[in-house]
């Protein structure tokens, strides 16, 4: 038993190396930390408090879409670790956790996307450079 575990365990990390290394499309995931960051460096740069409004809202929107995709991914490790532990699951049941993840991955990522347009809109160019360029 203790060997199924760990190789639950392992099967977990890889899932999690495959998803916060941007499934398969390459890339990274923003993290609530990360959403924080952002905020912090906006608060510093813009000195107009109706576009700093604006970009905390979008910011608020980024970070409720982060934290909801880190509540799916805890529950799908949860279900393949379940799924890998018990004998009579097929690897169609586990493949097909994994789809769903990867579409709900894709589908994060296309609307933080949409998020990162309109926190553009909501600044000057001078402020993007300002709080990215690090």
């Amino acid at each position: 038993m203790a060997v199924q575990r760990g190789q639950a365990n392992m099967l977990i990390t890889m899932l999690a190396m495959y998803l916060f290394g941007g499934g398969l499309l390459g890339g990274s995931m923003l993290t609530p930390a990360d959403v924080d960051q952002i905020g912090e460096r906006m608060e510093l740069v813009l000195n107009d408090p109706a576009g700093l409004e604006a970009s905390m809202l979008v910011l608020d929107e980024l970070k409720t879409e982060v934290e909801n995709f880190n509540e799916v991914f805890l529950n799908s490790g949860d279900t393949l670790r379940d799924l890998y532990l018990d004998h009579g699951a097929d690897s169609k049941q586990i493949m097909g956790t994994l789809e769903a993840l990867n579409l709900e991955w894709g589908a994060t990522q296309n609307r933080s996307i949409e998020l990162r347009y309109r926190l553009r809109e909501s600044v000057t160019a001078n402020e993007w450079v300002a709080v990215f360029d690090n």
